[in-house]
């Protein structure tokens, strides 16, 4: 059996053991050029726990209070292997590294002239319920980075993913930077693997409300073998408008039997399921 003490220090979260000085960032770079990954995830397996890099790759340690020494952080990013790390070894790393995934070749789908375009998801903008960006509990902007939150949708197998429409119901937020995500759902479920080979980033307008358009056709999303995917929006960057008497980002959604919302609030937290049908729809194109 271990000493109490030893015991005790293993047990203790990430934060009590760290200096009180500023601890460097630590950098996430790509392991063949040595670049900065921009905004890749960082979460503690299973827990509610992480945070997303910057623009730089950079993200603080700070914010993985109420991590373990035992726990485990995952690093990831779409186009990349994903990255596991015992949170005791942190202090010791300036940068972690990801290697580039291989893409494995697929067979070519060509569209040909049967080929149909379809609007699937939720295209109403009114809903008795609404997903809130905001938790009442987020002492800090930083406290958002990572949550996520989606739609299952049906689609046909081979089918592309043109685009995406969201709406914002209210928005006091500026400086907004979201990922869009589309996964394959596990035997649970839930949303699972990246059917992405390349990050999908885009911004909203400081305090922007209404329909948002997301055009995807230059990422060339083909959802193969899968007639159900989860679409979902992940959190990278927002500051709170100051002048907000509360701060809210409001997305509706209709109380439904048939449809699932899914949402977490990190990178490697457990996913959540509603019966709400959130107001995200796509276009695809496919086949007969």
């Amino acid at each position: 059996m271990l000493p109490f003490f030893v015991r005790l220090l293993t047990s203790l979260p990430l934060l009590s053991l760290m200096a009180t000085t500023p601890v460097p960032p630590t950098r996430i770079v790509d392991s063949v050029t040595g670049n900065p990954i921009p905004y890749g995830s960082a979460g503690i397996k299973n827990k509610p726990i992480g945070t997303v890099a910057d623009s730089l790759g950079r993200f603080s340690t700070e914010r993985l209070q109420g991590a373990a020494l035992t726990d485990t952080l995952v690093v990831s990013c779409v186009g990349y292997l994903s990255q596991k790390v015992a949170v005791a070894d942190l202090a010791k790393l300036s940068e972690i590294r990801l290697e580039p995934q291989v893409q494995a070749l697929t067979e070519v789908v060509v569209r040909g002239a049967g080929w149909k375009r379809h609007s699937i998801g939720r295209n109403g903008a009114w809903g008795l319920t609404y997903y809130n960006f905001h938790l009442a509990t987020d002492q800090m902007p930083a406290s958002k980075l990572g949550r996520e939150v989606g739609t299952i949708l049906h689609m046909k197998a081979n089918s592309f993913v043109e685009d995406a429409h969201f709406y914002i119901g209210r928005n006091n937020f500026k400086n907004l930077k979201f990922r869009l995500n589309v996964r394959a759902l596990n035997s649970e479920d839930h949303p699972s693997v990246a059917l992405l080979t390349r990050d999908v980033i885009f911004s909203v307008p400081n305090q922007a409300s209404g329909w948002q358009h997301i055009d995807l056709r230059a990422y060339d999303i083909n959802v193969g073998v899968h007639a159900r995917v989860a679409v979902t929006l992940e959190w990278l960057d927002g500051a709170p408008d100051n002048q907000a008497e509360w701060s809210a980002l409001l997305v509706p959604a209709a109380l439904s039997a048939t449809h699932r919302m899914v949402f977490r609030d990190k990178s490697e937290d457990q996913w959540k399921v509603q019966p709400l049908n959130l107001s995200l729809y796509v276009t695809v194109l496919s086949p007969n």
